[in-house]
């Protein structure tokens, strides 16, 4: 029989442990059920529990087209009101200051060697007119 990991506990557990889902290549929910219905259960208490949505996005400060509970998986707790392009993003650098310092990083890196890069070209330009 076919198996999968669960990507929330790492369990690997057979096909019929996952609901269907038809965002996935497979159609089946990268989450197994139980993992599913207590995540379902841990957001229901903290939409009950969460401050009112403010007018814009607590990350990028725009006007949501869709709303997004942001929580912390660690412990559970409430963050806030984020888009749904503010909270995928933090989900996929892993939902961690690592994660998303590791991003920064990688973007003043390139940024510098961009920079580098075109001042080298310049001199090379005004050494050749010479």
């Amino acid at each position: 029989m076919s198996r999968k990991i669960c990507t929330y506990c790492g369990k690997r557990k057979n096909l019929k442990s996952f609901p269907k889902h038809s965002m996935y290549k497979d159609n089946l929910d990268s989450r197994c059920r139980h993992c599913v219905k207590k995540h379902s259960k841990i957001r229901s208490k903290l939409h009950k529990k969460a401050p009112p949505k403010p007018e814009v996005c607590e990350c990028c400060g725009k006007v949501p087209f869709k709303w997004c509970l942001d929580h912390d998986h660690s412990d559970d707790s409430f963050r806030g009101w984020l888009c749904s392009k503010c909270n995928e993003g933090l989900g996929k650098l892993g939902d961690n200051l690592d994660g998303v310092i590791k991003a920064v990083n990688y973007l003043i890196m390139t940024k510098n060697r961009n920079q580098q890069n075109e001042s080298l070209q310049q001199m090379e330009r005004t050494s050749q007119r010479k």
